[in-house]
């Protein structure tokens, strides 16, 4: 089936009409003994296009592939349309990384090591993916129903969008201007202010973590690589391996503050068809973790308001409590 762009006349909003979607396996909170990301069960999955291997015959540690289900599309033969019902054809490509061969393992439990391949598993397949026809390989973790996980196995996503979405275009519209006319990179000047304000800082070694000024929900929380110019294709070393110490203990941390909840984490990865030297001048790559603890109700679907219940301020510092604690 073919994946459509259909653009709100009214708002100018786009929203992605994906039939495939509907026929995913929804495992829920249930165990699976079928699990298609479970060793043994790799032909229930497209082939291979990466794979970490472990010690035995045919043993992997991650393993990448297509979606079966994808949201985009590869090619599409859809004509655009204009008018009050504009549409034109959502193309791309999907991938997922199964992050371990446990079922029941989580990126909150992993070593150093283990989230360092993990990350540097995604940098290999964010290269991969990028290119003159992708705008944005867009980089993501559900976890829980709650935040639209319908396998338990513990997996990441990739998805190269061939057309950049007004949200993203909005957000580096704001990074470029502010490179113009401050000569500095915004993320770059809002993790020192953040530093400076001190109060939603919950950790500062490497990465600083914070939770934003204008957070829209409680816990939101933003992780900002001191090394981290450019987009995650390009990511360094060295940045990947400071993430990877304090991903696991954050995730503990909000796991320990908040009674396990389910989260989306997004790499906010950057543009993909931008000259590598040139991004890196305006933009730097930095992750945030969206805890689902909030619903949206008639104000938020009215107007587009978020309203978070709680203030950074008085958060953060449980949070980082929790931090130092699951880190020793």
């Amino acid at each position: 089936m073919i994946t459509e762009t259909r653009v709100d006349a009214e708002t100018g909003e786009w929203r992605l009409s994906a039939p495939r979607r509907a026929q995913r396996p929804d495992e829920g909170r249930r165990a699976s003994t079928g699990c298609p990301f479970c060793p043994g069960h790799e032909e229930q999955t497209p082939p291979d296009r990466l794979r970490v291997p472990a010690a035995g015959d045919g043993a992997w540690r991650v393993r990448g592939f297509a979606n079966k289900y994808p949201i985009v599309s590869p090619a599409a033969d859809l004509e655009s349309a204009t008018g009050l019902f504009p549409r034109f054809p959502a193309t791309g490509d999907h991938e997922v990384l199964v992050e371990s061969p446990d079922h029941d393992w989580d990126l909150r439990m992993a070593t150093y090591e283990q989230a360092l391949e993990v990350l540097g598993a995604l940098r290999e397949r964010s290269r991969a993916l990028s290119g003159p026809r992708p705008a944005a390989v867009v980089v993501f973790r559900n976890y829980g129903v709650a935040a639209g996980a319908s396998l338990r196995h513990p997996h990441s996503q990739l998805v190269a969008l061939d057309q950049a979405p007004p949200g993203l275009m909005g957000r580096w519209r704001l990074a470029r201007g502010h490179y113009t006319d401050t000569g500095r990179r915004l993320v770059d000047d809002l993790a020192a202010a953040e530093r400076a304000a001190g109060e939603r800082v919950v950790a500062d070694n490497g990465v600083l973590v914070y939770q934003p000024y204008a957070a829209a929900v409680p816990h939101q929380t933003v992780l900002v690589p001191g090394d981290g110019r450019g987009t995650l294709a390009d990511a360094s070393d060295d940045a990947l391996a400071a993430v990877a110490r304090i991903l696991p203990p954050l995730l503990r941390g909000l796991a320990e503050v908040l009674d396990d909840p389910a989260y989306n984490l997004v790499v906010h990865a950057g543009p993909s068809d931008v000259e590598a030297r040139e991004v890196a001048r305006w933009w730097q790559w930095h992750v945030e973790v969206h805890p689902r603890t909030t619903t949206f109700a008639g104000l938020e679907l009215a107007t587009g308001l978020l309203v978070n219940p709680s203030r950074p301020e008085e958060t953060a510092p449980e949070l980082a409590k929790a931090v130092s604690a699951a880190g020793r």
